[in-house]
């Protein structure tokens, strides 16, 4: 059973040749490495095909700059493999990660297999934050629903082995910069019937660096995750919805919003002047969801007041945490 690792690289020199190594030096040897430069400006690009000298395995894609998503769609378009798998360029597996899945996908062909993450500093810190669990098996929507409640594993596209033929019924919307991890799962669940399995296998290693790309977006980008959560919520079951609309949108929307009115970038303000927009429009569908805590109510209810008085209460509250931290 061949399996495609397909790795998205942009502006990842110092991190690449750690990731690739750990894909090389699995045990279980029947793989191929699919890199695909999206225009870097470093060395990455150089990286790339110094890698695919020392093994037969790899092959490199340079294309121009188009984000992650893109890039994740042309090694989806040139896998050959039964299944797919997806690494980031600064992170990396344990040796015996693949050989640990191979075994469930030979016996079980799942049309997803999904493992789950743990975090990892670089320096020996390593967390998982998902619940151990025997296997679980499930149906599509089932599976979905289970990655919104976040408890034995979330909707990252890592961490997973993706059925080749199911997996290419799908795209990643390169159109969006920001949501499109929950965007792409939810579109997988709904074309591909079939057994989702869940493994708690813990290796791979996902490594969460104040440099990355996602932690310097702008709001007006972020807000593509709303309209992500908007668009599946439309579509889904009562159940998902609820759960989407209680722990993830309400949440979100009130994020941005809060750290919109404390930016001076226009296009932030501007967008935030939308989400207030919004937040009053639906307000009273807010407040009717029993699910929704009365704290987040609390705020929703502030966003009523002039942004200059939110911004004043927030400072405030900030204020007096810190001052009973310190007390």
């Amino acid at each position: 059973m061949l399996i495609s690792v397909i790795v998205p690289v942009y502006n990842v020199e110092y991190y690449l040749r750690r990731c690739v190594e750990s894909i090389r030096s699995q045990t279980y040897k029947k793989i191929e490495i699919l890199l695909v430069d999206d225009g870097s400006t470093d060395g990455s690009n150089r990286i790339c095909d110094a890698l695919a000298l020392r093994d037969k395995r790899i092959r490199v894609f340079h294309k121009e700059n188009g984000g992650v998503s893109s890039a994740r769609n042309l090694g989806i378009e040139q896998a050959s493999g039964e299944y797919i798998c997806f690494v980031d360029g600064d992170d990396w597996l344990d040796e015996d990660y693949f050989e640990k899945a191979v075994w469930v996908l030979k016996k079980e062909h799942p049309i997803l297999l999904i493992n789950n993450y743990v975090k990892d500093d670089g320096e020996g810190h390593i967390f998982c934050k998902f619940s151990p669990s025997p296997f679980l098996h499930f149906y599509a929507s089932d599976a979905f629903f289970e990655m919104v409640k976040g408890i034995h594993f979330g909707w990252e596209p890592v961490a997973s082995f993706y059925e080749a033929n199911a997996c290419k019924k799908v795209k990643f919307d390169s159109n969006i910069v920001f949501g499109e991890d929950l965007l792409f799962r939810f579109q997988f669940t709904q074309v591909n019937e079939g057994i989702y399995i869940y493994q708690y296998l813990p290796k791979y290693h996902y490594y969460k660096r104040i440099d990355s790309a996602v932690h310097s977006y702008p709001i007006y980008k972020k807000v593509d995750d709303l309209k992500v959560l908007e668009q599946v919520m439309s579509t889904t079951d009562k159940r998902t919805r609820q759960l989407l609309l209680c722990n993830e949108y309400v949440p979100r929307l009130l994020k941005d919003y809060f750290l919109g009115i404390h930016s001076n970038d226009y296009r932030n303000k501007k967008i935030t002047k939308k989400l207030q927009n919004k937040i009053r429009q639906k307000i009273w569908c807010f407040y009717r969801e029993n699910q929704l805590c009365l704290f987040l109510k609390l705020k929703l209810t502030i966003c009523f007041f002039p942004q200059s008085i939110v911004k004043n209460l927030r400072q405030g509250y900030h204020t007096l945490k810190l001052f009973i931290k310190n007390k």
